[in-house]
C-alpha cells in the first residue's frame, strides 16, 4: 500500500509540475484539473499488479516465510487440490 501510495502521488506530481512548467504563462487551470484527477483514479488501478508484487517481494525479504509457515502452505493446498472452479 505504501509503495503504491508513493508511486502514484509521484506520478501525478510529476505530471502536474511538467505541465505548469510548459503551459507557465496562461495554465489550463481546468483542463489540468480534469486530466490529472483522472490519472489519480487510472494510475492506481493500473499500477496495482506491479506495487503489490513489489511490496510482497519487500514483506518477504524482510520476513522470510518459516518452516512451519511453508508446511501449513503445503498442507492447505494439499486439501484444496480437489476443489473445481
Amino acid at each position: 500500500m505504501t509503495v503504491a501510495i508513493t508511486l502514484n502521488i509521484g506520478l501525478i506530481m510529476v505530471a502536474m509540475a511538467i505541465a505548469v512548467a510548459l503551459t507557465v504563462p496562461d495554465v489550463p487551470v481546468m483542463t489540468l484539473y480534469l486530466v490529472l484527477m483522472t490519472s489519480a483514479v487510472v494510475i492506481p488501478v493500473g499500477t496495482w499488479p506491479m506495487t503489490h508484487t513489489l511490496w510482497s517481494a519487500i514483506d518477504l525479504r524482510v520476513r522470510p516465510v518459516t518452516a512451519d509457515e511453508a508446511a501449513d502452505a503445503r498442507s492447505w493446498a494439499d486439501a484444496h487440490r480437489d476443489i473445481t472452479l
